[in-house]
């Protein structure tokens, strides 16, 4: 059975005309959502990370890291933040999570380049990532309906013959059309090429 993943949506916005500030944007929603635990504070540290201390977080800013600096729809914190509600991985694990606009400055942030301390002219102490060099972003997952009337969250692959590929944790699944809802049929026909 196909398990819904959400891969975080990618909603394009021009780097330079909004900074995102770690210390003013993002440290105040890790604190409000992540530091019970994960935090040097809480002295809760659950899989290993920690949001508090910043050379802690920096070793999780890495291409393929759980924070991959200029690559939202590939960051795993991403994913877990955007999961939808009742998935047992989605963090926070309780509340309603992210607001629409904390997980936008988190996308943006991350599309920035994650960086934790704001841009400057003097010498760089080393806590600011690296930007990896721009790849073209992952498509936006979109939600489909099973005939059956189950929803799941995934990425359009293609349509092939009487066969959607749809793509969910990085791996394609194969579904026959008929398989899928009317409205979902006609959403993977009108993206066919």
């Amino acid at each position: 059975m196909l398990r819904a993943a959400f891969f975080g949506l990618w909603i394009g916005f021009p780097l330079g005309l909004h900074a995102v500030d770690f210390k003013r944007d993002i440290a105040p929603i890790f604190k409000k959502h992540c530091y019970e635990c994960h935090s040097e504070a809480s002295g809760k540290k659950k899989n290993g990370y920690v949001f508090d201390d910043l050379k802690v977080l920096a070793g999780d800013i890495r291409p393929s890291g759980m924070i991959d600096p200029g690559r939202p729809g590939q960051s795993p914190l991403m994913e877990l933040l955007t999961l939808p509600p009742g998935d047992n991985r989605r963090m926070p694990p309780d509340g309603d999570g992210l607001s629409p606009k904390e997980i936008k400055l988190m996308r943006d942030w991350i599309t920035e380049g994650a960086g934790l301390e704001k841009k400057s002219t003097t010498k760089p102490s080393g806590l600011t990532p690296k930007k990896v060099p721009d790849k073209p972003e992952a498509p936006a997952p979109e939600q489909w309906t099973s005939a059956d009337g189950k929803v799941i969250t995934a990425v359009f692959v293609a349509v092939e013959g009487g066969v959607v590929v749809l793509k969910m944790n990085g791996k394609p699944y194969r579904v026959p059309l008929e398989k899928l809802s009317e409205a979902s049929r006609k959403q993977a026909v009108e993206r066919k090429p």
